[in-house]
């Protein structure tokens, strides 16, 4: 009777064990240690998906009768051209961070509050440069050209992720207010994060014209200045918070006794 109870309780997992292609039981069994790899494989889809996405949103005026007559129909082409050529290097930041994702060798905490988290910041703001670069191409097209070629897309594209990558600045001005120095927070929270030097475009072959161009470029080394400080911030204050847990886990006094 107990031999044959044995058998009834050992029946699933011998049902289990021969079915065809079973791979299902490893897969959840290393879960874990495949986060990385998933998050990987996210980022490369994600890539594909932001590719095409793009080129159907640039190229849908052609379909959707939005091309104009005579000199706009060439300002949308040109402003398709630069666009299409944008989609790709854009995809390939994203793709780019995926590899990197993949091939890391952290544990579960350190890979989502370090290594995911920076690498979010990384894409945003190299997405956000990217976008506000060609965008400068189009605005320089249409300062030389006197003709309307869009740089609309850029705009959208800051607007929409530019608070990801800014996350840091607004954590530090909320801490140094809570520290009593309302000062700082007000010049990250106010005059840092919301300096933007990029304008709409000005005549065609005027000095006004010419300015507004030349900020639209400094508006790029805007965006990748506050990546970069922002990427420092961060760091700094979970390189802060790690030190804490680890000694909560070890505390030790920090002088030497006798």
């Amino acid at each position: 009777m107990e031999k044959f109870l044995n058998k009834l309780i050992d029946l699933p997992q011998l049902i289990n064990s021969k079915l065809p292609g079973n791979t299902f039981n490893a897969g959840v069994q290393d879960s874990e240690g495949n986060i990385p790899k998933w998050v990987g494989k996210f980022y490369s889809i994600s890539a594909l998906v932001v590719l095409l996405a793009s080129l159907m949103i640039t190229l849908s005026p052609i379909w959707s009768g939005g091309m104009g007559e005579k000199l706009d129909i060439l300002a949308n082409i040109l402003s398709m051209l630069i666009w299409v050529y944008a989609a790709f290097p854009i995809s390939q930041v994203i793709r780019s961070a995926g590899d990197s994702l993949a091939s890391s060798e952290s544990g579960t905490i350190d890979f989502i509050f370090r290594d995911l988290a920076i690498a979010n910041i990384k894409v945003f703001g190299h997405v956000a440069a990217l976008v506000a670069l060609f965008g400068a191409f189009a605005m320089t097209l249409s300062w030389a050209t006197s003709m309307n070629i869009s740089g609309d897309f850029a705009t959208a594209w800051i607007s929409n992720i530019e608070y990801a990558y800014a996350l840091p600045m607004a954590a530090t001005s909320e801490l140094a207010n809570a520290l009593q120095l309302e000062f700082l927070g007000n010049i990250l929270a106010n005059d840092w994060a919301n300096w933007d030097p990029t304008m709409v475009a000005g005549s065609a072959w005027s000095w006004n014209g010419l300015m507004s161009v030349a900020w639209e470029y400094v508006g790029v080394a805007v965006v990748l200045a506050k990546l970069y400080v922002s990427l420092a911030i961060y760091k700094f204050f979970y390189s802060i918070i790690s030190s804490l847990v680890n000694w909560i886990k070890s505390p030790y006094l920090p002088f030497k006794t006798k």
